[in-house]
């Protein structure tokens, strides 16, 4: 179990980040008017996250999946700032 929490702990709120980055990105309008509700939504995110790892059986596929989730929104986010947002 406390490889779980470690997992929580240390892939919530940066996964959270992400993918909250990503939504916000891609979504239509003015960043200036949109960025309150992004931070109202992340806090039930960041808890949605956290409460669905204890759901995972296996703690090395849950540790595979979360790295595997957090480089590829990390990513996700960069091709799209660099090429959606700046082009």
């Amino acid at each position: 179990m406390a490889a779980k929490h470690w997992a929580a702990v240390l892939f919530g709120l940066p996964l959270t980040i992400a993918l909250i980055g990503i939504l916000a990105l891609l979504f239509p309008g003015e960043a200036q008017r949109s960025v309150l509700p992004w931070l109202l939504f992340t806090f039930p995110v960041w808890v949605l996250l956290m409460a669905l790892m204890y759901l995972s059986r296996s703690n090395k596929k849950l540790w595979l999946l979360l790295t595997v989730l957090t480089v590829f929104s990390y990513s996700l986010l960069w091709l799209i700032k660099t090429y959606v947002v700046a082009g």
